[in-house]
Parts: structure tokens; C-alpha cells; sequence
């Protein structure tokens, strides 16, 4: 996860370019979202998953049904989310490990598409619609 003084912009960045991809029609109506991030250092913080689920129902277009959150708290948080229309996330944060795996896994899956984010890969140079027909 980019350091506290960039991550407003980083967070507005990501939410901007996924729920663009809704908005556009590049993926149809969303369905899905899987966030696995690896964050820098010891400690996960609810706040973490909370900007997680805040981009999600964005995408979404509201806040889910329901939700379940697993964890201990400090080193890994899991959050399962369930939107009234059917659609889901499974948002998890864990330990990077190596400062250089750290950064967010997210695949957005729509009714006609996917688009993939990987930023311990460099960030949005990667971000890449795929599967559209």
C-alpha cells in the first residue's frame, strides 16, 4: 500500500478507474470484486478494509446486504459482502512479507468483462479490460 501522504490520491485513483469501467459499459453490470491486498508492515487496520468496501459500493451503486468480517484484527482481515442485487466482494488484507509484493491484487468481474489491477506490478500501467465480446 503506497505511505499515508499518497493514499487519499492512490484510493481516488483505483475507485475512479473501476467504477469508471461500470460506468463506461467496458464490463457490463458488476458482479464480483476479489481485493487482495499486501500491506507494508505489521499491523491491518479496519480503516483498510473500510476504503476497500467504500470503492466497492461504489462499483456496486450502493452498500451490501450483508457482510461478514473474519480476522485477528492486526495481521489479516477478510471481509465477505453481499449486495442486494446479488452481486459479492471478498476483500482481504494481509502481511507483504517483501516490501516489494506489497500492493493490491483486484479483479473486477462484469456481465461482459473483467479488469484486472495489480499493484505490486507498477499500479494502474496495468490495470487491462479483458474478455469483452
Amino acid at each position: 500500500m503506497p505511505d499515508t501522504s499518497h493514499n487519499s490520491i492512490y484510493l481516488d485513483r483505483l475507485s475512479s478507474a473501476l467504477v469508471g469501467a461500470v460506468e463506461d459499459g467496458r464490463i457490463g453490470l458488476p458482479r464480483f470484486v476479489r481485493w487482495l491486498e499486501r500491506v507494508d508492515g505489521e499491523a491491518v487496520g479496519d480503516e483498510l478494509v473500510t476504503d476497500a468496501l467504500d470503492i466497492c459500493n461504489r462499483v456496486f451503486g450502493s452498500s451490501p446486504t450483508r457482510q461478514h468480517r473474519s480476522g485477528d484484527g492486526v495481521k489479516h482481515q477478510t471481509l465477505q459482502a453481499v449486495w442486494s442485487n446479488g452481486s459479492s466482494a471478498l476483500i482481504s488484507f494481509a502481511p507483504a512479507g517483501d516490501r516489494s509484493a506489497a500492493g493490491p491484487e483486484i479483479m473486477l468481474l462484469g456481465s461482459s468483462g473483467a479488469m484486472y489491477f495489480d499493484g505490486a506490478l507498477g499500479g494502474s500501467p496495468t490495470v487491462e479490460q479483458v474478455g469483452r465480446s
